[in-house]
């Protein structure tokens, strides 16, 4: 089914000039080629719209998106264009901030009013027991559990009794993103990177505020406000991987796809090359801040706006 998704991307790239040009205020891009061309991929999103952070799902059989104002919207693999689905006036109203599907329904994360979920991509339900905050910045899957970044840790979602359960974490921690590396789970906060190893908790980088986090199958990257660090040792050491990089500017995402790695900026897409970082790829926006980017079978997906315009 993503081979078919992938086609219909392509297909995507073959609009013609005119059915480009009436594609105004692009926030989604996608590559075919891992990274190196970038292509319009708006089409059917509203003219003026705001996406916000960790808002693009990928599933095995279709992508999703959260939007500030307008709700989530689903990729049509025929058109091939996005289409509105329902969604509640509550998500809408509570600022849409993250977005994840999970063992066959979406989830949706706001700023305001927690989480809502919907199975039959119609009707949403509140899923908010167990939660003391209901402010959710990212979703993360791993070991097949969700989890759900809060202004006041990290939760896990107890599937069965519908309810959320603390991980870790405190009334003044803010939990921006959580990764798996080794078998442990790291979570970027604005206390520092806090690993689980063997079900304790503890502090691997001290004195820093964190935007994101994600590993690969080397490397974790942990992206603070002003530098982004790398450790290839579980979080004993880190070192400064800023090269190449905008020196003020902080990464919103990095991922790794066909063998490479790739960071997210203000500005662009950076690919690693050796121990420095090199703007990469052709079709993006001058300027344009990649706020979300996913990967899926050879493809990828980055979604953004002008850094002017970024909140």
């Amino acid at each position: 089914m993503i081979n078919f998704i992938f086609a219909t991307i392509v297909a995507l790239f073959q609009l013609n000039s005119a059915q480009m040009n009436a594609l105004h205020h692009p926030i989604l891009f996608f590559s075919t080629d891992n990274g190196a061309t970038w292509k319009n991929g708006s089409a059917g999103l509203p003219d003026s719209v705001q996406i916000g952070l960790g808002a693009i799902a990928v599933s095995k059989n279709t992508m999703a998106v959260s939007l500030k104002r307008y709700g989530i919207y689903l990729f049509n693999t025929t058109t091939p264009k996005w289409v509105s689905m329902p969604t509640d006036a509550r998500i809408i109203n509570a600022n849409p901030a993250a977005l994840a599907f999970y063992n066959n329904a979406i989830y949706a994360g706001t700023q305001y009013a927690g989480v809502f979920a919907s199975r039959d991509k119609k009707t949403w339900i509140p899923l908010n027991k167990g939660l003391t905050n209901l402010t959710i910045r990212r979703f993360a899957e791993i070991n097949n559990r969700l989890y759900a970044c809060t202004n006041n840790g990290l939760y896990a979602f107890d599937e069965l009794h519908q309810q959320w359960r603390l991980e870790y974490g405190d009334s003044a921690m803010q939990v921006n993103g959580a990764a798996f590396y080794n078998n442990s789970i790291y979570i970027a906060t604005n206390k520092g990177v806090f690993c689980s190893r063997n079900g304790k908790w503890s502090l691997v980088l001290r004195n820093k505020s964190l935007h994101n986090i994600s590993a690969d199958g080397s490397t974790i990257y942990a992206m603070t406000y002003n530098e982004l660090f790398t450790s290839q040792d579980g979080g004993f050491t880190w070192i400064s991987s800023q090269k190449g990089l905008p020196p003020t500017l902080y990464t919103f995402n990095v991922i790794a796809s066909g063998g490479e790695v790739f960071a997210g900026q203000w500005d662009g897409l950076y690919r690693k090359d050796g121990n420095e970082w090199k703007r990469y790829g052709t079709g993006l926006p001058a300027n344009f801040a990649l706020t979300n980017m996913k990967v899926y079978d050879g493809g990828m997906v980055v979604g953004g706006a002008a850094s002017s315009n970024v909140k």
